[in-house]
């Protein structure tokens, strides 16, 4: 049945892209981009009636531009660097004050940026290849929602929302991967990764209600009746220098495939995971009307490691080539945790949700090649 709401969104996107490169002797370079432009707009059948279900469109103009250079010092050794910029459109519960109930638009809307940078060095000859590289991410205007409840002055619930525009991410680290083939029989791979992932700067909205009006308490919903002095009810969510949650920002891998005999396949993987940070929700009603509210750094999730078996035999089967395969995923039956829920008190006694990573587990394949 319909309740409490009754609407359909729209989005319609156009693009364009084009890529240019270069390949002489020692150099090869590209540079690419896109032009995007993405359109809002909804129908709502509850809140509105006649000819006021359509709202208007929204146009948000975005795009892409890519370069990269490499440069071969000589037949082993290679430089590399690459940067870009992205002009994203906001998603669309972010364009409008309540996408749900109202087609009254949000005035802070706009597109995400990103700039990138990537500095690098690679080497390759026939027993061992490399490459290490830096990075740079620069994530601007950052859109983040919230939502929560207050009651009116005739002690109704109802829901208040905020877009919060401003926020910034950086991500700068360094990544490191090899394959070394010592004997014909014997590959050794590995990778490791560093990141420093943090939010930058501060995150600022208002609170409106389901009609799009700017409140000005939340406690008794009163809305702003004077719009030049708005300023003061916008609430400031500080986020300074905190870690960005829901990834490991340390990885490592190492692993062995051996080929003892024709057509059959043995692999052995570490993988390592560090610095994972519990995910965590910004509690915009906790800034209140011209405050600022403080995010605490979350939860480190303790740091793991795992181990996967593999192994493949080929053979034929009369005229059809087959292959056998299967895999031992987390060999030693490690008990870790791959995801959290960051709680009140930012540990793991206040955690609010808590992923387990599976088990041991298996899988075997059979493939015929006709």
């Amino acid at each position: 049945d319909v309740i409490r709401r009754d609407y359909d969104g729209f989005v319609m996107y156009e693009g364009g892209f084009a890529q240019l490169e270069y390949n002489k002797d020692k150099v090869s370079a590209f540079v690419s981009g896109g032009l995007t432009n993405t359109s809002y707009w909804r129908k709502d059948r509850f809140y509105y009636s006649g000819d006021k279900q359509l709202s208007s469109k929204k146009h948000y103009l975005g795009g892409n531009v890519k370069a990269g250079l490499n440069y071969n010092l000589d037949d082993y050794n290679n430089v590399f660097f690459n940067t870009g910029f992205i002009s994203r459109a906001p998603i669309f519960d972010n364009t409008f004050i309540n996408s749900q109930s109202s087609h009254e638009r949000n005035p802070d809307a706009k597109n995400e940026k990103v700039y990138s940078f990537e500095l690098g060095y690679g080497y390759r000859s026939q027993y061992f290849s490399a490459n290490v590289n830096a990075y740079y991410t620069m994530w601007k205007d950052k859109a983040l929602y919230d939502t929560g409840s207050y009651e009116d002055v005739n002690g109704a619930s109802q829901r208040w929302t905020m877009n919060m525009t401003g926020a910034q991410a950086n991500h700068m680290g360094i990544e490191l991967d090899f394959v070394a083939k010592p004997l014909r029989w014997l590959d050794v791979t590995g990778m490791f990764s560093w990141g420093d992932w943090r939010w930058n700067g501060n995150a600022k909205g208002f609170y409106y209600n389901g009609a799009g009006q700017m409140l000005a308490d939340l406690k008794t919903g009163e809305v702003v009746s004077d719009m030049a002095n708005a300023e003061q009810y916008r609430a400031n969510i500080k986020m300074d220098n905190i870690h960005v949650g829901g990834s490991a920002q340390t990885t490592a891998a190492l692993g062995v495939n051996v080929r003892p005999m024709k057509g059959l396949r043995l692999s052995l993987d570490w993988n390592f995971f560090a610095r994972n940070y519990a995910g965590y929700d910004i509690d915009a009603g906790q800034a209140g009307m011209g405050n600022e509210y403080v995010v605490t750094e979350p939860w480190e999730i303790p740091s793991y490691h795992t181990f996967d078996l593999s192994a493949g035999y080929s053979f034929d089967f009369g005229k059809v080539r087959a292959t056998l395969s299967g895999n031992v995923n987390n060999l030693l039956d490690q008990e870790y945790i791959a995801d959290a829920r960051d709680g009140s008190k930012h540990d793991w006694e206040t955690a609010t949700r808590v992923l387990y990573g599976f088990g041991r587990t298996y899988s075997v394949r059979l493939k015929f090649n006709f």
